[in-house]
């Protein structure tokens, strides 16, 4: 890999926990974690177990780098079907991990700002 696909790749690992850690001083102490599917909340928890959930949601961005920076390998072993190109495999691999990174920044954004909505 190039030294400015790592460079994106390391971003995107960031990323999550970047962004929970900028919504931590805009929520509450305590935080609904989870609600129930009547819509009751049924958890609440610290705000700093957003911390633990974007260590989690980062993990996938870890993997899809690690078998990013492993195409040639893949491709050498017959794992990958469908592409025809080590490179585009990383670039699949990229376009994944951009879109991770995305869902997830827009869920927490929106979590902090329902929660400060009420």
């Amino acid at each position: 890999m190039k030294a400015w696909e790592w460079a994106v790749w390391l971003a995107l690992c960031i990323t999550p926990l970047a962004v929970a850690a900028a919504s931590l001083g805009s929520l509450p102490d305590t935080v609904a974690m989870h609600v129930g599917p009547d819509g009751t909340i049924d958890r609440y928890g610290s705000k700093y177990e957003l911390l633990r959930i974007a260590c989690l949601l980062a993990l996938p961005n870890l993997l899809l780098m690690l078998a990013s920076w492993k195409a040639e390998a893949l491709f050498a072993k017959g794992l990958v079907h469908g592409i025809d190109d080590p490179h585009n495999l990383r670039v699949l691999f990229l376009v994944l991990g951009m879109i991770e990174t995305v869902i997830y920044a827009g869920v927490v954004l929106s979590f902090g700002r329902g929660v400060l909505a009420g």
